[in-house]
């Protein structure tokens, strides 16, 4: 019996879908370069933009840089500012300080002259008593025959008594009186005593000249013809009372043989002289002093003149107190304002 055999064929390869085709290299070859480009130009786009945002932040960073440097300013100007009102104060407590040192000693002197004072009224009393033992005795004579020529004797001798009680009191009121003024104490009531010179001095320069510098400032003035011109009237000043001293002393004829009782009565001349002064009108004592206007014209002097009026009228009381103050200007410590122009203190000359 014959069997059949199955028929088994090889498949067949399909070459057209395993073989590659030539054209896909071939499109390959034709790539599209257009959209790389595109992405180039976005890139572009963006960092024009970043560069805009950064050229922002830097302008912003520069303007607050600024606004930061101009506050440093402010607040070095206000610390300037407070440490002169520190030193003010300072000062200001410094001589409160010494007025009341001067208070404590001006009482141990006014005690002592009080016991003085007492001392003096009970020599009066004494006196008294006897010029009333001897009216006594001069009644009790009367009454006797003969004693006309006892009267007369008495009477007299009453009289001279009488004469030397009014001079012994007037040596010591004068005493006493030039005690006062020319000692080491200070009056509390004295207008030209060296604690309100010094103060006058303070308002000079803390007060007054404020006013007076911004009106230069205003005028785009320089401070140095300032500081010269003010200078220099209390220079002139200053020496104008030294001759109107020595002048005193001349008068005087004072030597090394002078008593001290002439010296004193010298140094009172001197104080009224002082206070004459203190009560003239501060432009009529200026118009005495030849103008120092510098660099400054007519217009800018309207400005500066009260203020040297003021200026010379200070120097001349200054000059004229025991012992003499004028402004420490050889020891002026430079500031960081030019317009810082006045020394702190006074210095005795």
């Amino acid at each position: 019996m014959a069997t059949s055999t199955p028929d088994v064929s090889e498949p067949s390869v399909d070459m057209a879908t395993s073989t590659p085709d030539v054209s896909d290299f071939e499109m390959g070859d034709n790539i599209d370069t257009k959209q790389p480009i595109d992405g180039v130009k976005e890139d572009s786009s963006d960092i024009h933009r970043e560069t805009e945002l950064d050229k922002g932040d830097h302008d912003g960073f520069q303007l607050q840089q600024k606004v930061l440097r101009d506050s440093e300013c402010e607040i070095k100007t206000l610390k300037e500012k407070v440490e002169e009102m520190e030193r003010s104060c300072t000062q200001k407590m410094e001589d409160l300080h010494s007025a009341e040192k001067r208070l404590s000693h001006a009482k141990c002197e006014i005690k002592t002259l009080k016991e003085k004072v007492e001392e003096v009224n009970s020599d009066l009393s004494q006196e008294k008593e006897k010029l009333q033992s001897l009216q006594q005795e001069h009644n009790k004579l009367l009454n006797a025959k003969g004693m006309k020529e006892m009267e007369k004797f008495y009477q007299e001798k009453l009289e001279k008594k009488e004469e030397e009680l009014k001079s012994f009191k007037k040596r010591v009121a004068a005493g006493m009186a030039v005690s006062l003024k020319t000692g080491g104490m200070e009056s509390l009531n004295n207008p030209v005593s060296k604690t309100r010179l010094t103060e006058m001095y303070s308002d000079l320069k803390l007060l007054e000249w404020p006013k007076v510098k911004d009106q230069l400032k205003s005028r785009k003035l320089k401070p140095e013809p300032a500081k010269d011109i003010i200078q220099e009237t209390f220079k002139v000043a200053h020496e104008e009372m030294k001759k109107k001293k020595q002048h005193i002393e001349e008068a005087f004829g004072l030597n090394e043989l002078a008593t001290q009782k002439v010296k004193e009565f010298k140094q009172l001349a001197v104080q009224n002289l002082q206070m004459a002064l203190f009560h003239t009108s501060k432009d009529l004592l200026k118009s005495g002093f030849p103008e120092l206007g510098g660099q400054y014209s007519e217009e800018d002097m309207v400005d500066l003149r009260p203020l040297t009026s003021e200026c010379c009228w200070l120097s001349c009381l200054m000059t004229l107190n025991n012992p003499p103050l004028q402004p420490d200007w050889e020891n002026l410590v430079p500031s960081m304002d030019p317009w810082d122009i006045f020394p702190q203190t006074l210095a005795e000359k």
